[in-house]
This record gives C-alpha cells, sequence and structure tokens, in this order.
C-alpha cells in the first residue's frame, strides 16, 4: 500500500515538473530591421508593430496566435488581420506583412531584446 502511494505521488511530482517546464516561444521579445520596422511580442499573446510604408508610418497593437509556421495577428485598433508564414533562423525573423497598395513587404528582423 505504502510503495503504491510512493508511486502515485512520484507520478505527480514528474508530471508537475514537466508542465512547468513549457519552453516560451521562440517569438517573445522586440525584433527590428534598419529600415524602421518593429514587432514586440509579449508572453500574454499581444503583439505591437510599426512598419514604415509608402504612406508614412503605421501602428498596429493587438494579438496573435501561432500554428505550427502560420502567424496570425488580430489588429484591434484597426480592422486587420495578418495571416502569414514565418520562420526563425538564427536572430533573424522573416514574414510578409501587407501594405495600404495590396502588396506584402518582406520583412527581415533582427532579434534586439527579449
Amino acid at each position: 500500500m505504502l510503495q503504491r502511494k510512493i508511486i502515485l505521488i512520484c507520478t505527480i511530482l514528474i508530471c508537475l515538473s514537466i508542465s512547468a517546464c513549457e519552453e516560451p516561444s521562440p517569438l517573445y521579445g522586440t525584433w527590428a530591421d534598419n529600415f524602421g520596422n518593429t514587432i514586440s511580442f509579449f508572453d500574454d499573446g499581444t503583439f505591437s508593430v510599426r512598419i514604415n510604408s509608402a504612406n508614412g508610418v503605421r501602428n498596429y497593437e493587438g494579438n496573435y496566435s501561432i500554428l505550427m509556421n502560420s502567424l496570425t495577428f488580430v489588429c484591434t485598433n484597426e480592422t486587420l488581420t495578418v495571416v502569414t508564414e514565418w520562420d526563425i533562423r538564427g536572430n533573424m525573423l522573416y514574414l510578409d506583412w501587407p501594405q495600404d497598395n495590396n502588396t506584402s513587404s518582406h520583412l527581415t528582423l533582427y532579434k534586439i531584446s527579449n
């Protein structure tokens, strides 16, 4: 009986330790390029984006979600939802962001802070 309780307690502790060691998203932090574009991802599932476009600087914020290599931005300050593929190689983040003229900017952003 005591042996079963010990095994049960050990199993619970192992399960708790595995769930507590969840790895944070590699997107967390602030990313920027040499053209003034920045994206900040926060651990609460929100983001802040600053994009330079032909019509000036545009700021977006809202919530984001990740499904494999698909990244969805739901902007709360504009009626805009952006779905793009993303990739991280080293400290560089690659993704596309739509512009006002129905084209996309191919962004290569460097991680500048966590």
